[in-house]
């Protein structure tokens, strides 16, 4: 008997009506591997997924109460991001605490001159209270003095400027993406945030956390790629096989 191309079309779409679907046992493999595959890849994305916290803390950890007499730079060095993005990040300042309710700018500079906290006497009168309230990382009128704390040009992203009573509250800043963390880190695997503390800032404790996450490398999943390829191309091979033999049956029984 010789099918003609029409002819072979017709017995498929038959085959498909009158045939029991055909089940192997390289067809359950198939199946089994595919799971496996979707298994495999799942727990890749769980590993990747997996977030490092690191937190830090100055020396004296309460940057000695923040004396307004002073301006301040905390710098965090060695912070190596490797094959990890920064989730997200928080400065911590616990029972903080002030003698006025001035604002303060918290800034963000992308490096300081010297390494762990230092600090700098922007009002030498020692006038108490105070009545100089100038922010000495915007203004530049000490920038070219030999002991000032960060070089010029250096890149300071303004934080925030919270004001606190003479009751002591838990003080949390978190970072948002226009702060250019990533880009300070980046840039020197280091930070260092400022402030000019015209108040004296009491306080218990400073501290800065930051969570990272590892960046998914395409090496790492080609593997699982490759398999889910093979598993679909031998998915296919399989139904073609099927329709073929279901062709032969209808042909033989006709």
């Amino acid at each position: 008997m010789i099918l003609m191309e029409n002819d072979y079309s017709a017995l498929v779409c038959a085959a498909s009506h009158k045939l029991i679907p055909f089940h192997t046992k390289k067809t359950v493999r198939n199946r089994a591997f595919a799971v496996a595959a979707a298994l495999m890849l799942f727990f890749a994305i769980s590993v990747q997924a997996t977030v490092t916290t690191l937190s830090f803390q100055p020396n004296p950890v309460d940057l000695n109460d923040l004396d307004h007499h002073m301006a301040y730079t905390w710098q965090i060095d060695n912070i190596s991001l490797g094959c990890q993005a920064i989730t997200s990040a928080t400065l911590s300042i616990t029972n903080i605490s002030n003698w006025d309710s001035n604002p303060n700018v918290l800034h963000l500079l992308d490096t300081a001159i010297s390494p762990g906290a230092a600090s700098f006497v922007d009002d030498p009168t020692g006038s108490v209270p105070m009545t100089d309230l100038t922010d000495d990382f915007i203004s530049s009128r000490y920038h070219s003095d030999p002991n000032w704390l960060v070089k010029a040009g250096t890149s300071d992203t303004i934080l925030a400027d919270p004001s606190f009573a003479a009751t002591g509250v838990n003080y949390t800043l978190t970072f948002t993406s226009s702060h250019a963390l990533s880009t300070n880190v980046a840039n020197g695997n280091d930070i260092a945030p400022g402030l000019d503390s015209d108040g004296h800032f009491f306080n218990d404790g400073v501290q800065f956390t930051m969570n990272f996450a590892p960046v998914p490398e395409m090496a790492a999943l080609y593997p699982i790629i490759g398999l889910l390829a093979a598993v679909a191309l031998t998915e296919v091979l399989r139904r073609r096989r099927s329709d073929q033999l279901a062709v032969l049956a209808v042909v033989e029984r006709d």
